[in-house]
């Protein structure tokens, strides 16, 4: 299992981003190239949300996991 390396905090803010983008495309009266980009986006911000792992922050070296967040795989346990 991977590692995650969004925290809890992150990860409810992304799924809240990624509704936004979805009411915003389903609201909007035709689909152009803006609402094209924003179902990739929403997309992304639901994977990442739902997963708990971004490859962009993992490419560039971040985490937002706090010692609160379980964010090892497997909820901690190792195996022997």
């Amino acid at each position: 299992m991977i590692d995650r390396n969004i925290g809890t905090l992150e990860r409810i803010v992304r799924f809240t981003l990624a509704v936004a983008l979805i009411a915003w495309i389903l609201s909007a009266e035709r689909f152009g190239v803006a609402q094209g980009v924003a179902v990739l986006a929403a997309f992304a911000l639901l994977w990442n949300s739902i997963f708990g792992r971004c490859y962009l922050w993992k490419w560039l070296g971040l985490s937002s996991c706090s010692p609160e967040d379980d964010c090892s795989a497997g909820g901690g346990d190792s195996p022997a």
